[in-house]
């Protein structure tokens, strides 16, 4: 059964293949993402195919992040409460608790940047020395970034956050480029979103027309099973007539024999009189 009404996808069907896809390692993402794109398209749920086909493929360090968020749920949540005091901090004067809490901050990243080494380790893809530093700015990030925390929580993260050139990370809320990025993101919204209206309008196009083409099927079939009906009763008729001729033929031909078995028998007696 199709998992859209009206080109509404299933947000339970989607976030299933999605975790999915994401628990796998990079080098097998595409293949298993297009290839359940595939199905989906040949279930005639567009809809879903395409949310599957836009899941983007993980970098090393993202996969290895959603690896840690699966693994140690519980390790990232205490790591996103430490996040919350930190910015509650931040909004008091300075004193003893923020460095204390700066300690316990600098402890935790440390553990989990091993843990997420470790577990990769685990699964057969150790981790180089440009893909630790990126999990390690990640994770630094989202103490101070709960939306980027929430994210890595998800197990689905598709990239790291990338750090500027003055040593800051984009997902810090003080990047300089994050106007620039936004405008060209609500470019890219308006125009996904015209493709998106185009997109629906072809389908119901398309949808139309196969309406139409499923009822003309549908009129020629009927016809076509009303005239082999009507052979099928000519062929009956045809058997009973050939059957009632074959029959015919047979009493002519008896009565034939007892006309020329009566003529022969007259000519004999009248020659004997």
């Amino acid at each position: 059964m199709a998992s859209r009404l009206g080109g509404i996808v299933d947000a339970a069907l989607i976030d299933r293949i999605a975790d999915e896809l994401y628990a796998l390692p990079p080098a097998r993402f595409v293949a298993a993402r297009d290839a359940h794109a595939r199905l989906a398209a040949e279930r005639g749920d567009r809809a879903l195919a395409g949310e599957i086909a836009a899941l983007r493929k993980p970098t090393a360090a993202a996969w290895a992040l959603n690896v840690l968020a699966r693994t140690a749920p519980a390790d990232l949540a205490g790591a996103a409460a430490l996040g919350e005091e930190l910015r509650a901090a931040g909004e008091e004067p300075a004193g003893d608790v923020p460095r204390q809490l700066a300690a316990r901050r600098r402890a935790v990243l440390g553990a989990l940047v091993r843990l997420t080494g470790e577990l990769a380790r685990e699964a057969g893809r150790p981790l180089g020395a440009e893909v630790v530093q990126q999990v390690r700015a990640t994770l630094a990030a989202a103490f101070t970034d709960h939306v980027l925390a929430a994210r890595i929580r998800t197990g689905r993260l598709v990239k790291p956050v990338e750090r500027t050139g003055a040593g800051r990370t984009a997902a810090t809320g003080r990047d300089d480029l994050a106007p620039r990025r936004a405008r060209r993101r609500e470019r890219q919204l308006a125009g996904a979103g015209r493709d998106a209206d185009a997109a629906r309008a072809d389908a119901r196009r398309a949808d139309v027309a196969l309406a139409e083409a499923t009822r003309e099927l549908e009129e020629r079939t009927e016809r076509t099973e009303a005239l082999r009906a009507e052979l099928r009763r000519a062929q009956r008729a045809e058997h009973e007539a050939a059957g009632r001729t074959q029959r015919a033929r047979r009493r002519a031909e008896t009565a034939h024999d007892r006309l020329t078995r009566a003529e022969q028998r007259l000519t004999e007696l009248r020659g004997d009189a």
